[in-house]
Order: structure tokens, then sequence, then C-alpha cells
């Protein structure tokens, strides 16, 4: 075989491994998944969720997506066309076939920053065909969409219940607390002292000729 027909041959064998390497990544690569997360200033986020690929060539006509615990969502951002409705801890969105899209979930996030939101996700198409992304161990072909949550998009905590005047006193109002409490202190050692002394003036009073 000629040098030219060798290397002919080995370029074709590593364009045939190119295209099926690029072919079995596609289902593995194209995700839906969390593309933005906007603080709204009044507590709440808007989370954008995105899909790059449809089913097979038919588009995509609706999308679930499920919240998490500790997420509540208030409103939906649907594409042109399309409508988005919220039941329960389900946001879904419906409307005519589209390839590619994103998707918008207002709601109010509670946790702490560092916390992994998992939102899975069901992905339908016109022709019956459906990906659903929900396997939350992230390294499968078809993990959920995920948020890694921020103090900025996460909801103020609320005050705990039960907390004691004292603890919402005002600090004017503490240190005046405080006072009272070492007051009452010293009235105490004030007292035990003189008792003290009462008893040891009259066992010296009983010794005396």
């Amino acid at each position: 075989m000629s040098t030219v027909r060798w290397l002919r041959a080995v370029g074709a064998a590593a364009a045939g491994v190119l295209a099926c390497l690029v072919v079995g990544a596609g289902p593995a690569a194209a995700h839906v998944e969390v593309t933005g997360a906007q603080p709204n200033g009044d507590g709440s986020a808007t989370l954008t969720f995105a899909f790059d690929h449809s089913c097979d060539g038919s588009p995509t006509t609706e999308l679930v997506v499920a919240l998490p615990e500790g997420v509540t969502a208030t409103d939906t951002v649907a594409p042109s066309g399309w409508s988005g409705s919220v039941t329960g801890n389900r946001v879904t969105f419906v409307g005519p076939g589209l390839e590619t899209a994103e998707v918008g979930v207002t709601a109010r996030l509670v946790g702490r920053p560092g916390d992994t939101l998992q939102f899975p996700v069901l992905q339908r198409c016109a022709d019956g065909g459906s990906y659903d992304w929900i396997d939350l161990t992230g390294d499968s072909d078809h993990p959920a969409p995920r948020l890694v949550a921020t103090a900025a998009v996460l909801a103020a905590a609320a005050e705990p219940e039960g907390v004691s005047a004292a603890d919402g006193a005002s600090p004017g109002q503490g240190d005046g607390a405080s006072l009272g409490q070492a007051l009452s202190v010293l009235a105490g050692f004030v007292l035990l002292a003189a008792g003290g002394g009462f008893v040891l003036t009259r066992h010296r009073l009983r010794r005396a000729p």
C-alpha cells in the first residue's frame, strides 16, 4: 500500500471514530439545564430553564418542571405562543412545537448558600416521544437540572417563632435588663453578707463574759 493510500485509510478511520463519538455523546451532552437565576429584589428569583434539542426531529410541545423542597413557584415566563401554569410543586409549560427554547419560573427559594437544588424535568414532543431529565446522580445520560444556591437568590429566612421580648428588645432595653439583673445579684450578696455579720455578732456576744 502506498503512503498516500495509507494516509487516506487512516484519515477515513479517524473520521468514522470521531463521528461515532459525536453521535454517542449527543444525548448525554444535550440536556435541559438551569441557565440563569435572576434575583427580583422582593425575596424571589426567576430561574431560566433551557433545552437545545427535541426528540429526533420532532419539536418539543411540553415541559414539566418538578420543584424540590424549599422552592415555591409564584409565576411563570413562557415563550411566545406558550402558556405556563403552577400546580403544587409542578410547573407546566405547553405550546406549539419548538426545537429550542427557554422558559422561566419565578419562585421563592429557601435554603442555605451552597445547597444544590435539583429540578427533575419531563420533556415531551409532538410525535409522542419524550426525555425524562430526572436522574439526581448528575453523572448519568439524563441528569436533572440543578442549581447551586447563592445568598443572592435565596429568600431571607423568616424570624424564628418564640423569640423572647429580651431577644427583640432595643439596645437600650437590653442594657436596662442587664443592669436590673446585676442589681438583683448585688442585692443578694449584700443580704447574704448582712446575715453572716448578724450571726457572727450574736456568736461573739454569747461568748463575752
